[in-house]
């Protein structure tokens, strides 16, 4: 699985759920807004620079290795996202990602420290990492998905109608009612609301006279 795949993979999510996606090379350019002169640090190589929906995004491949070598590919991301910050919407820069495609992870190896490593650090921006199954590469990308800002839960979800929510037809008669009012008072009250919401005090006179009819 490459960066690029990935890429292709999460513009289709963002389609999927009616977003405007767009490829953005400025992204990932070596030099800064407004300079000609390219930085002086190293940045990371096969990264490609993504907007989707209000998500400005670089995808870029990361080797799962040592600590000290996710250290290492931080500093070039971190680089190269303060660089496409400089081309963002000043908006759009708290929405700044970078996604991540482990490259050739071992099955067999535990990559769950120097992952934590790297998501856990937020100096920059977020950071996701995807370690696709390639047994199952479909199931492995939607199951990442759920840790995006393309997760879309309502989607999975069984509709229930008629939940207690959804109940509220006559429930400000019913309260009163149980406040002591008759069934017949409440609705005149609820009416008169309806009517008079903008006229606070001819309201009070309204159901001050309704309460006093009835009694």
């Amino acid at each position: 699985m490459t960066a690029e795949q990935l890429r292709d993979r999460l513009i289709a999510s963002a389609m999927t759920l009616g977003w405007t996606t767009a490829l953005v090379p400025e992204f990932t350019r070596p030099q800064f807004r407004g300079r000609s002169d390219e930085s002086s640090v190293a940045l990371p190589i096969g990264a490609y620079g993504l907007r989707l929906g209000n998500y400005p995004t670089i995808v870029a491949p990361v080797v799962l290795g040592s600590v000290e070598e996710m250290q290492t590919s931080l500093r070039r991301l971190h680089s190269q996202m303060v660089i496409a910050r400089s081309y963002m919407r000043a908006e759009e820069v708290i929405n700044a990602h970078l996604i991540l495609c482990a490259a050739d992870p071992s099955p067999d190896a535990d990559w769950r420290n120097v992952v934590d490593l790297a998501e856990r650090d937020e100096t920059v921006c977020r950071k996701i990492i995807w370690i696709p199954d390639k047994a199952a590469l479909d199931a492995s990308y939607k199951e990442f998905l759920t840790r995006t800002f393309l997760a879309a839960p309502w989607r999975e979800a069984d509709e229930q109608f008629n939940a207690p929510l959804d109940n509220n037809q006559g429930l400000a008669q019913r309260i009163l009612v149980n406040r002591g009012l008759s069934r017949e008072v409440a609705d005149q009250w609820v009416n008169a609301v309806r009517r008079m919401s903008d006229d606070p005090d001819a309201l009070v006179v309204e159901l001050v006279s309704a309460r006093g009819a009835a009694q």
